[in-house]
């Protein structure tokens, strides 16, 4: 599976495109500072992102992370690298969520993790999100793990305990370099998830690379008996395979840092005696209504149910509001600023549409936005280029849409070059931003058959208006809005878009 192309902008087109490359920055979870993005090879970028464990749905806190990489994957693409981007499906994972369940569903685990993997793949799909390069699928690379898992035994990082094999940190100084903890001052628990079923080792702090499988569990053959791969090892197995012993960019939530990226820094790192990771990035937590989620408190919103009930790319656009790095809270505040600005934009593309079908001649006030659209590029990119300031950069697209609706208000009309120019700029900036939901949700094109039937529809609708038949006029127009049609009347005569609902 090859990276999803993504459309340049007009002045990244055949010129060099290193000068756009050299302004990147990113903010290292590792140096604590923005550090201007030079990859190991000049054209190639090697990305590994953490995807879901699959044991339920997406909820819309996995979804800013998985909409954000993409972000970062399509707007590296844009200034012209070639991105090798990998995410894992975590299909491993076995602890008590997942034994409960496994008997509230009656499923067997691999049916269970199987139905998950199904799903979470259709709901970055729904989202707008590419697909990466691979989906590393933890359960088609137990031969991956148990080669890195025997590599440290051999080197002396790892040893045979009764109930599996553990990493020894204390042959890894550079431990707790990414998160800042103190391996000395670690205790029994202090890292959640893994340490639980932890408990036959030398020292509290080393951490399971292989674990020998309980009664009742599932379980995979290994050298040290029927047992599952360490959640780390998992990352830094499928990362070497496919990216190499050292790569540009990973991360995932800022819940990732300690234990899980920590392990793999030290696993990897100890084993290659090689820099793991050259940019590490955290996307931060996503609370709903002020408050952390919780399935158990009804606090919680899977991804595909914000994208029914509200519609997929304002999801995406309301996600993308705040940086990556501020906390940010999921909100119907949050949801009706972004609905109106979704408005904006569509009526902004059919407006530029419509100018496109009349064919105008060159007017005399295109140079105009010929000037305010080069500065809305160069404004994207300087919010973009600044740690991918998604929440600056939407900013700067709206201003620009605003000074469009203002232009044409004021002017009434716009040559065929300026609208070529304006669209093909619009379409390059919005599937950055929105992903393969610019032409889904935000700029369908009709087919031939509705384009027919709503332009029938709309001139019996003229005919009754200039009858001052007001009130069926606006049934018509209620019932294509029923149908998944806007219409806007204008002094240009009525404009026209169909939305992401279902059409005629």
């Amino acid at each position: 599976m090859t990276p999803t192309p993504v459309r340049r902008l007009p002045s990244s087109q055949g010129h060099d495109s290193a000068p756009l490359r050299s302004q990147l920055v990113i903010y290292s979870s590792l140096s604590k500072q923005k550090e201007g993005f030079i990859p190991l090879q000049s054209d190639t970028v090697t990305m590994y992102t953490c995807g879901l464990t699959v044991n339920y749905l997406m909820h819309i806190g996995h979804a800013r992370c998985y909409v954000f990489w993409d972000i970062v994957h399509r707007y590296l693409q844009y200034l012209g690298f070639k991105v090798t981007h990998v995410s894992n499906v975590t299909d491993i994972s076995v602890d008590d969520n997942i034994l409960r369940r496994l008997r509230e569903t009656g499923e067997s685990f691999q049916q269970l993790v199987t139905r998950h993997t199904q799903d979470y793949i259709e709901d970055r799909r729904r989202l707008g999100i590419a697909d990466p390069y691979t989906y590393s699928i933890a359960t088609q690379h137990i031969h991956e793990m148990i080669e890195l898992v025997q590599q440290l035994l051999d080197q002396g990082h790892a040893y045979i305990a009764d109930d599996g094999v553990y990493f020894r940190i204390s042959t890894y100084p550079e431990y707790g370099k990414l998160s800042g903890i103190d391996p000395g001052k670690l205790r029994t628990g202090a890292s959640g998830r893994i340490t639980k079923d932890e408990y036959d080792k030398e020292s509290v702090g080393d951490f399971a690379l292989w674990k020998r499988a309980a009664p009742g569990e599932p379980y995979w053959h290994s050298p040290w008996g029927p047992g599952r791969p360490g959640w780390h090892i998992e990352c830094s197995a499928m990362s070497r395979k496919y990216l190499g012993e050292t790569i540009d960019i990973s991360g995932g939530g800022e819940d990732n840092i300690f234990p899980h990226h920590e392990n793999s820094i030290a696993q990897s790192e100890a084993a290659s005696g090689k820099s793991y990771v050259r940019f590490w990035m955290h996307v931060r937590h996503l609370m709903l209504n002020g408050e952390r989620m919780s399935k158990s408190t009804g606090n919680f919103i899977t991804a595909r149910e914000a994208a029914s009930k509200y519609g997929a790319a304002l999801v995406r656009l309301s996600l993308l509001s705040t940086h990556y790095r501020k906390r940010m809270d999921f909100t119907e505040t949050l949801i009706a600023a972004a609905e109106g600005r979704i408005k904006q934009l569509q009526y902004a593309i059919a407006v530029l549409r419509f100018f496109k079908e009349k064919k105008p001649p060159t007017k005399p006030k295109d140079d105009l936005l010929s000037m305010a659209i080069g500065e809305a590029e160069e404004q994207f990119r300087a919010a973009m280029n600044d740690d991918f300031n998604t929440a600056l950069a939407i900013t700067q697209l709206f201003h620009f849409i605003e000074s469009l609706h203002h232009h044409i208000d004021k002017y009434h009309e716009l040559g065929s070059n300026i609208v070529e120019k304006t669209l093909f700029v619009l379409e390059g900036i919005c599937t950055i931003l929105f992903g393969d939901l610019y032409e889904k949700e935000l700029a369908p094109i009709p087919d031939s058959h509705t384009r027919q039937l709503v332009e029938f529809i709309l001139t019996e609708r003229e005919q009754l208006r200039q009858n001052k038949d007001f009130n069926k006029a606006d049934v018509l127009r209620k019932m294509l809005r029923e149908s998944g049609i806007e219409v806007i009347d204008t002094p240009d005569g009525p404009i026209w878009w169909k939305t992401a609902q279902p059409a005629l």
